[in-house]
């Protein structure tokens, strides 16, 4: 897991088959910066609903994550600041472990100004099982005011005619059952 910010030079140089979840913000003069997230937590492995809400998930949950440890280390240093931002960006792009574009949604055409992905300062006063809730919960808003859920397939649908074969490990399973 690991999050890079992205000056505007090189956002522009970035590949267009980078794997994981990128926020594109509106720059001067054009020169858009961006916040790269990358690594299995953040990558899509399939094109499906299941996959998307899974890696938002896990960006929410960072968010959630680095507020809290970023509130902390405040007490003693004000200075400390993380480099996600609570501003809203003007694009999100969902690619998936092939580099294949999951999903590239422009919220400057959206009516929601904003996504509100930092947590306030109630939420961060939660339970950690109040939390894992609420973490949920702003995912799945998130999927639906993004239109993630009409567009992408529930799950992969296995081919017709492929049946089911159970693993080696099944089979020892049932076997030593017998």
């Amino acid at each position: 897991m690991a999050i890079s910010k992205l000056n505007a030079d090189q956002y522009a140089n970035l590949s267009s088959i980078e794997a994981g979840i990128i926020f594109e913000y509106a720059g001067k003069d054009g020169k858009n910066t961006g916040l790269i997230f990358f690594g299995k937590e953040y990558e899509a492995t399939a094109k499906t609903q299941d996959e998307a809400f899974r890696v938002l998930k896990n960006v929410v949950a960072t968010f959630w994550e680095v507020k809290t440890a970023e509130t902390k280390l405040r007490e003693a240093n004000d200075g400390i600041r993380s480099k996600l931002r609570a501003s809203t960006p003007f694009r999100i792009i969902v690619r998936t472990t092939k580099g294949d574009t999951l999903r590239n949604y422009a919220l400057e055409d959206s009516v929601w100004a904003k996504i509100g992905l930092m947590p306030t300062k109630k939420d961060l006063e939660r339970s950690a099982k109040d939390r894992k809730k609420y973490i949920h919960n702003a995912a799945k808003a998130l999927m639906d005011a993004l239109n993630f859920r009409v567009e992408l397939p529930k799950s992969e649908e296995k081919p017709k005619g492929e049946a089911d074969t159970p693993t080696a490990s099944e089979l020892g399973t049932i076997a030593n059952a017998a």
